[in-house]
């Protein structure tokens, strides 16, 4: 007879057709601590032996911790019999690069390298989130800002990337004890302690004030998250037939959606599988609430919508097409960019930099009346581009920072600059041009920014 975390870990891939007959491979991503190794002794007992392997990321965050949660892993594995693959990651590097949290560098690491064991149809990754995570996620979502799929939890399986989640339904308390009957070791992370996270602030500080609230808190929480699963099933089924009606071989019929009374609703999800973010659609939506003329374009990655006389016209972005976007400074604005992130400006007086001239990348300031433009250009790299980089005394082609940079194919595409003519000033997020550097003479100061 099987234990109950057994017998709810069955019924899950059974009620969720998480793992099919044809499955040749089922990929546990094992950490070494509790969720993990429950998940993967689980699978042991329900005769998933066969068809198993196990999948550990070194994230290179703890030194020795680090390390003997390998150690660890390795030896469960081996006395198990499953063949084990291991992959160490600089996330700290990554971070830096990308700047991003540690936690969002470690998941992505993570996810890029489970996806190199994804066949379609063939293998299947599973992760070890369960019951407690589901209601940690809806508060994290909940205290960022997100819409109806942010609060539906996690889904049982993510059949585009092989994912699936064989532990949902079991609480924490429930894995402890079914490792304790077992008499299983696991691994304790230290860094599940440690505040600065968001998931530990929630789990630590958050959810056990809800709990005086209400006891049952968590299994509450549960519940909302099934019923509002079952509410984004319905409004996903809306919005279906609202692109069959309004979406026509990339084309938005326009009429109809001006004199919807949730227009927003729908152009987010009418473009954001075409890449479109956030930002921009908000950018499209006051452009049509203030009875924009037609004309004005759109840009996402690879598409670019165009505001036509009776369309929202969809045009795939040819690879190497450029973007040219005007920027004017006689007043404080931002703009979406078109690649993700917004860019900022405005012109203050020197004195309110209050002596903090030592800015990060993402930051550039300039001497505004040495400048001596009210419009300046934001656009895509082009043929001998060039910069004076601070600290050097003439000009650095472009084409020699990227390589210098170690920058990726990806990153030069997407790579824009803010143009005063023709001449550089800024590559955004990464290098300012000294040519109109702050000095002791400066009054007016333009300070750039870029948000991520």
């Amino acid at each position: 007879m099987h234990h109950t975390l057994e017998q709810r870990v069955a019924e899950t891939i059974e009620c969720h057709g998480l793992v099919a007959s044809y499955t040749d491979k089922i990929y546990i991503a094992i950490s070494g601590g509790a969720d993990s190794v429950a998940l993967l002794m689980a699978m042991l007992a329900l005769g998933y032996r066969e068809r198993l392997e196990a999948l550990h990321c070194n994230f290179s965050l703890r030194a020795d911790e680090s390390d003997g949660d390998e150690a660890f892993v390795s030896a469960l594995c081996q006395h198990h019999g499953i063949p084990l693959h291991i992959e160490r990651f600089d996330t700290q590097a990554y971070a830096r690069r990308e700047g991003v949290s540690i936690e969002m560098a470690a998941r992505a690491l993570r996810y890029s390298w489970f996806s190199t064991f994804y066949r379609e149809g063939k293998t299947v990754i599973a992760v070890a989130h369960n019951a407690d995570d589901q209601v940690e996620t809806l508060l994290l979502n909940l205290s960022m800002g997100t819409g109806i799929r942010g609060l539906s939890g996690m889904p049982f399986s993510k059949p585009s990337e092989g994912i699936i989640r064989p532990l949902q339904t079991c609480s924490r308390e429930l894995i402890l004890t079914y490792l304790s009957d077992l008499r299983q070791d696991y691994r304790e992370d230290s860094s599940n302690e440690e505040l600065q996270y968001k998931r530990n602030l929630i789990r630590h500080r958050l959810i056990p004030l809800f709990e005086e609230l209400n006891p049952s808190f968590r299994g509450v929480a549960l519940r909302t998250i099934d019923h509002l699963r079952s509410a984004e099933a319905l409004y996903l089924e809306t919005i279906e037939r609202y692109r069959e009606e309004l979406l026509t071989e990339d084309k938005i019929e326009l009429h109809p959606l001006l004199h919807h009374t949730e227009r927003s609703t729908l152009l987010f999800e009418l473009l954001r599988p075409y890449g479109f973010r956030r930002e921009v659609i908000m950018d499209l939506e006051e452009h049509l609430k203030k009875g924009g003329e037609a004309g004005r374009k759109f840009q996402a990655p690879r598409y670019i919508l165009y505001h036509g006389s009776r369309y929202l016209e969809l045009l795939p972005r040819e690879e190497g097409e450029k973007v040219s976007l005007s920027i004017d400074l006689t007043s404080k604005g931002s703009m979406p960019l078109p690649f993700g992130g917004k860019l900022s400006w405005e012109v203050l007086p020197m004195e309110e930099l209050q002596g903090a001239l030592r800015v990060p990348t993402t930051v550039a300031l300039f001497d505004y009346d040495l400048l001596g433009a009210t419009t300046l250009t934001l656009r895509s790299r082009e043929e001998g581009d060039a910069l004076r980089p601070y600290g050097m005394k003439g000009k650095k082609l472009l084409r020699r920072i990227f390589i210098d940079g170690k920058y990726t194919h990806q990153e030069r595409r997407e790579a824009l600059l803010v143009c005063k003519g023709s001449a550089p000033l800024w590559l955004v997020g990464h290098v300012a041009d000294s040519t109109y550097a702050l000095s002791v003479h400066t009054r007016k100061v333009l300070r750039l920014t870029y948000h991520p």
